[in-house]
């Protein structure tokens, strides 16, 4: 059954509290209800999601081992590069979304390009490079995660790209919605301070906010009523 909870004449297919073995919408996709909370439907990986845990960015995915590169044609027709890696063995599709980057020094030219398509040895980009890989299959690379490819933040993560927080269980490789703006339940490592600003990372627990000490640290949101050690405290966020 189609479930509509918007502000805009979208009727999304799966309900907030979704924990989707398959993806159900376009990973993403945001969702505005009408008191301006905004939610994103994401993949979760490295754990098992829950309620009032933060996320960041998932984790960044090397190449090291014989990378070469060729033209080739995109979804759309034009011509792009076509990544061979040849010694991985990648889920099909896994990779949409993700941006590819040549590590720096080596020959293929450094910009990060976005993934549209991918096999067991190879990824789609959505354009061409502007210098070709070795041909020797020297270089290395990255695959940045998106922000819809989220993971518990770690102990002491203040600086990571914020994504999020849990508003229900999302199963580990499945998929779901967490929350990006508005109030929302939160846990800390401690109590947060009420109309502080608070971050990710809480001290010793993955998963947990912290209060901002820092200007460099990242802002998850505005404390709107503080609780106590591992408790729930409202937030007001900020994250997208």
């Amino acid at each position: 059954m189609a479930y509509q909870g918007n502000t805009v004449s979208k009727i999304f297919s799966t309900k907030l509290t979704a924990n989707d073995s398959t993806a159900k919408e376009t990973l993403g996709t945001v969702r505005e209800l009408a008191d301006g909370r905004k939610f994103r439907y994401v993949k979760m990986t490295g754990a098992d999601g829950a309620l009032g845990r933060v996320y960041v960015r998932g984790a960044v995915v090397s190449i090291t081992t014989n990378l070469t590169s060729a033209n080739g044609k995109g979804p759309d027709g034009a011509t792009t590069t076509i990544i061979t890696a040849s010694d991985e063995s990648y889920t099909p599709d896994a990779y949409i979304g993700y941006y590819f980057k040549v590590t720096t020094a080596m020959t293929g030219s450094e910009e990060p390009i976005k993934i549209v398509g991918n096999t067991a040895t190879t990824l789609t980009l959505e354009r061409q490079l502007g210098t070709a890989c070795n041909s020797a299959g020297t270089d290395d690379a990255t695959l940045q995660a998106p922000r819809s490819v989220v993971q518990k933040c770690s102990a002491d993560d203040l600086t990571a790209v914020l994504c999020g927080v849990g508003i229900g269980t999302i199963t580990q490789n499945y998929y779901g919605w967490v929350q990006t703006r508005g109030y929302a339940a939160v846990i800390s490592t401690a109590a947060l301070v009420d109309g502080e600003v608070c971050s990710s990372g809480g001290a010793t627990t993955a998963g947990q906010a912290v209060v901002r000490a820092g200007a460099t640290e990242n802002i998850l949101g505005i404390t709107i009523r503080a609780g106590g050690t591992d408790d729930y405290q409202l937030v007001d966020l900020l994250v997208d």
